[in-house]
């Protein structure tokens, strides 16, 4: 039976220039995916190498993942060098108002992201991509994940959506007349694993900016937007933990047999930093930036 590659992207905010470094690794390794999944800042990271899949408008065998490396590389160094990159902060007058009339949209506008993926990601790219890519948002109505791939309208919006922090940013509504609001889909599932695993993949590189234990910080948790931050911290560790348990519950069930009961047992190796990225969407630079970029380097060519 042939073997299917799939890349997993978790989700983790900020920390996402981690996930650029580690994907260079993976590609000097020689691992070419046939699938890619991605949560919240993994969709955007993921969508950005699918774009440049469908650049190339070549087959799965003559992909460049060099050139594709470093041009994500280049493009959180780039586009990624301080706050104001990503969102803007509302003012305490806007917040205030918004709330008395229950139009709270988040504490921050998510402008200056929208407008970069938009201006960076072509669905006719998407298109021409021979790579299978998926995304996952929850909707916040019936509190269920949606795993979107290219065929699904307003596929944008579901890399937006996914990317949606609960609280800080607001939602996304999908769906035209009858649309649905979405938020990231770290709620429900961090690591999509499961989806890979579905898909008939059994030889996946999991790259998770979250270290496996989470450690004591200081942070001033009457700064709601800090507190928010930590909370999914906290959320987002968990469930990452609980996915790639999912896939080694597998793999014990099938024991010695590569595969049992209709289970495959699945190559899995898991990329992620050893300790906590103390770095938040408030307060970071370019060289923070590039020092994740490094560690993810680093710490893949060390796993993998």
């Amino acid at each position: 039976m042939e073997t299917k590659k799939a890349i997993v992207f978790t989700g983790g905010s900020i920390k996402g220039a981690f996930q650029a470094g580690a994907f260079r690794a993976v590609t000097e390794k020689g691992f070419k995916p046939d699938f890619i999944y991605g949560i919240s800042v993994g969709s955007l990271n993921g969508s950005f190498i699918i774009n440049e899949v469908g650049k190339q408008k070549t087959t799965k065998e003559n992909i460049n993942w060099a050139a594709i490396a470093n041009n994500l590389i280049n493009f959180w160094k780039c586009n990624i060098r301080k706050p104001e990159d990503v969102v803007i902060k509302r003012s305490a007058v806007s917040l205030l108002y918004k709330g008395l009339f229950n139009r709270f949209d988040g504490l921050v506008d998510t402008t200056p992201i929208k407008n970069l993926v938009r201006k960076t990601i072509s669905m006719n790219n998407i298109y021409q991509s021979c790579v299978g890519f998926k995304v996952g948002a929850v909707n916040i109505s019936d509190g269920k994940i949606i795993y979107a791939d290219i065929t699904f309208p307003d596929f944008i919006d579901y890399v937006l959506a996914s990317t949606a922090i609960p609280i800080m940013m607001p939602a996304v509504n999908i769906g035209g007349n009858e649309s649905k609001p979405f938020l990231d889909g770290g709620l429900r599932e961090v690591a999509p694993l499961k989806p890979a695993i579905e898909a008939g993949c059994d030889e996946i590189i999991c790259i998770s900016c979250h270290a496996e234990e989470l450690t004591a910080e200081a942070f001033n948790y009457r700064n709601i937007m800090r507190l928010s931050e930590r909370a999914m911290d906290i959320v987002v560790n968990e469930n990452v933990n609980n996915d790639i348990a999912y896939c080694k519950r597998i793999n014990m069930f099938c024991g010695d047999y590569d595969s049992f009961m209709g289970y495959r047992k699945i190559n899995l190796k898991v990329i992620r930093p050893n300790a906590p990225i103390n770095l938040d969407l408030q307060n970071f630079n370019t060289k923070d930036i590039q020092a994740l970029i490094e560690l993810g380097y680093q710490t893949a060519k060390c796993t993998i």
